[in-house]
C-alpha cells in the first residue's frame, strides 16, 4: 500500500525527528511530505514510531493511505519525480 504523509511541526528538533523516522519508511518527495510504500506490518511500525515522537497539542501530521487504483492516477509537474519502493528499509 502507498501512503503520503505530511506534517507541520514547528518544534526544529522534533520537526528532524520525525523527518528522520518517516526516511526510514519512505522517501522525501517535498519538506514535509513523505511518500511510503508498506506492507500493513511496516505502516503500523511507522504509526507507533511518529505516535511517539508527535506533540499532540502542537503537533499535526497526515497520512494519507492510497489504494492502488489512486496511486495510479497521480501526476506530477515540474521537476517532481515518482517515488519508488525501496527494496529495502532501515528500522
Amino acid at each position: 500500500m502507498q501512503y503520503v504523509i505530511c506534517y507541520d511541526i514547528a518544534d526544529d528538533r522534533r520537526r528532524s525527528r520525525v523527518a528522520g523516522a518517516l526516511l526510514d519508511f519512505g522517501q522525501r518527495v517535498q519538506e514535509s511530505v513523505f511518500v511510503a510504500h508498506l506492507d500493513e506490518e511496516l505502516a503500523a511500525r511507522m504509526k507507533d514510531r511518529v505516535e511517539k515522537l508527535v506533540d499532540p497539542d502542537w503537533d499535526r501530521l497526515h497520512v494519507f493511505e492510497m489504494c492502488a487504483g489512486c496511486a495510479r492516477r497521480v501526476w506530477m509537474v515540474g521537476s517532481a519525480e515518482l517515488a519508488r519502493e525501496a527494496e529495502w528499509y532501515v528500522i
